[in-house]
This record gives C-alpha cells, structure tokens and sequence, in this order.
C-alpha cells in the first residue's frame, strides 16, 4: 500500500472480520474500528490524490496503525511522538507517503514472527526514520523513509 498503489481487498477484509469479532463483546469498540476503517478509506479513495499537509499524513498513519492493532491485538506497540514534529510548516506531500512503507514493514515483521512488534518513528532529515524491534527490542531494525515535498501551503 505504498502512495498512489491501491488498497488492499486482503488489509479491508481483515479489519472488517476484526470489527465483526467484536460485535458481541465490545459493540463500541467494534464501531470505532468500522469509522475508522471508513476515515482511512476516505483518505486513500480520493477520486483525485492531491497533496496533504504532513500533519494529515501522520494521522492517517497513527489511524493506520490503530486498524492494525484492532486486527493484531497486543501484537504491535507504536510510538508517533517522535515524528509528530516533522508535521509542522505546511509541508505538502502525497497521501499514503509515510504510511505505505510502513504498511509494507509492518506486514513484513508480522509475517516473520508470532511475536509483539514495537514500531517507532521518528522526524529525520526531509523525512522520517521507521525503528521496529521484536520481542524486548531484539531484531531491531531502521528504515529510513524519504519524502518528496510538494510545491504548496496549507490555504
């Protein structure tokens, strides 16, 4: 789910069958994973992707996040703190930027261990730096995530 690639049927179905498996126990819960599946849907369907401010990106990303935890329960542990501060300044970029590598490590790390994955990003350079660590920070590994800023300010 990189910028401008599609979203993927497999990522919608899993949350969509995480927000049914709540439907009994926790109905409140369930509803907050189907309006947040629908505010992800939102961003990424635009019928034109123009340019966001970094700030949106980044929510779009801790929302991301959220789905994924809904669909990993206690698997993953995020910290954005670190990488909320790049979203200042009306820097412009394409929508799922940052989140699309993410979601390609993410599900990488996932599919490698049955274990908890700790995720961290954080603000470096023209872009962010993405840290995901196993089980009490073992496997550590860094990415850096590049960012292409587009002409343009926030109106």
């Amino acid at each position: 789910m990189g910028a401008g690639a599609p979203v993927s049927a497999h990522f919608v179905n899993n949350v969509l069958a995480a927000a049914a498996s709540y439907i009994e126990d926790d109905p409140d819960h369930a509803r907050d994973i189907l309006a947040e599946l629908g505010q992800f849907l939102s961003f990424r369907l635009r019928e034109t992707p123009a340019p966001v401010p970094i700030s949106q990106e980044l929510a779009h990303v801790a929302n991301y996040l959220r789905l994924q935890q809904a669909r990993f329960p206690d698997r993953i542990q995020s910290d954005l703190s670190h990488g909320a501060g790049a979203g200042a300044g009306g820097r412009m970029v394409e929508p799922g930027s940052v989140q699309g590598p993410i979601a390609e490590a993410l599900s990488r790390r996932l599919g490698e261990s049955a274990g908890p994955v700790g995720l961290v990003l954080r603000a470096a350079g023209d872009g962010f730096e993405l840290e995901l660590s196993g089980q009490d920070g073992a496997g550590r590994e860094r990415l850096g995530i590049g960012l292409t800023t587009v002409e343009g300010m926030l109106s």
